[in-house]
């Protein structure tokens, strides 16, 4: 029973942090706590894939993805952490959402089912230990991406998720619709 004991405790830590992260805390103490718990190990795990453009809306949206994910990991390395690697799932769980705000007309973490990022995540079948998620709209704006980032900057929970040292993967999607653009970016640390 000790190994049922280390996953329990295990999912515990990760659910608390998961809450934390949604509200744009800092979770210090967990998040060190986190940290301490052994990854589990899988036989054969390959490194997270490398984001699929071809799965991206456009090439547009793509080049806006990429823009994102190069402009976070510049940001991070000047904080003297660790670059965040790339993972396609994820990516795709973000492009969707962004997709599924533009269809249905809304814009939060939440959506209209009451769905959140964890879940999301979870119904991908990702498996995690911490996630969070940013969000930005804009219309009419001639460069959104780099608007994002920086409104991500300026806001303290959206800053806290680019610059948490316990997220290790990230996923960007971007979706258009007309002159609007969704962008969602998911931050994990996996199981």
């Amino acid at each position: 029973m000790p190994f049922a004991n280390s996953i329990s405790i295990r999912h515990a830590a990760a659910f608390v942090a998961v809450a934390l992260a949604l509200l744009g805390c800092e979770p210090t103490d967990l998040e060190q706590l986190v940290d301490r718990i052994p990854p589990v190990t899988r036989i054969g795990r390959e490194p997270p894939p490398a984001p699929d453009a071809a799965a991206a809306q456009s090439s547009t949206a793509a080049e806006m993805e990429t823009l994102v994910y190069a402009r976070i990991n510049e940001i991070r390395q000047q904080e003297g952490l660790n670059p965040l690697q790339p993972n396609g799932p994820l990516a795709q769980v973000a492009r969707q959402y962004s997709q599924r705000m533009a269809d249905e007309n809304f814009f939060g973490h939440i959506g209209p089912a009451g769905d959140g990022p964890a879940q999301r995540v979870s119904d991908a079948n990702i498996l995690y230990a911490m996630v969070g998620e940013n969000l930005f709209t804009s219309t009419n704006a001639p460069d959104p991406a780099p608007l994002a980032v920086q409104g991500w900057m300026e806001s303290p929970g959206h800053r806290a998720n680019i610059l948490r040292s316990g997220f290790t993967e990230t996923g960007v999607g971007v979706w258009q619709r007309g002159n609007t653009y969704y962008f969602t970016q998911l931050f994990m640390r996996p199981l």
